[in-house]
């Protein structure tokens, strides 16, 4: 991964902690295998690896069904009011583990989103 990728992926996460402020609990940039983590907020390389398999899971369930191919990203939500957010591409994967009860879900998915996946595609083609 060239320098100004890492950099890019690290803008990433600033951006991330930026907008989202104590509604974000961890966040992680790592590689579809799970490790290692490129960046990330309060990382977890454990949950890492877990998402990454989640992932793969996901992709080959879609895949083997009559359902189109799984789309930019993926939630899970969790107990205590939490999401699991993540964002996927061929190689990297965007993790983000937010707390519901301190960001509001419309902008979470009107604002942050998309400008997420937008910024997240932008640092890996470049």
């Amino acid at each position: 991964m060239g320098r100004q990728v890492l950099e890019n992926l690290q803008n990433c996460i600033y951006f991330a902690k930026e907008e989202l402020g104590e509604g974000l609990i961890t966040t992680d940039i790592y590689s579809t295998e799970g490790l290692p983590v490129v960046d990330g907020y309060n990382s977890n390389e454990k949950a890492t690896a877990l998402f990454a398999n989640i992932t793969e899971h996901i992709r080959k369930a879609v895949n083997n069904s009559t359902m189109s191919n799984l789309g930019d990203y993926y939630i899970i939500n969790l107990q205590q009011g939490t999401l699991d957010v993540v964002i996927v591409g061929d190689n990297f994967q965007w993790k983000l583990l937010i707390n519901t009860n301190k960001i509001k879900l419309g902008y979470l998915f009107s604002i942050f989103l998309p400008e997420a996946i937008k910024r997240f595609r932008e640092a890996l083609n470049n």
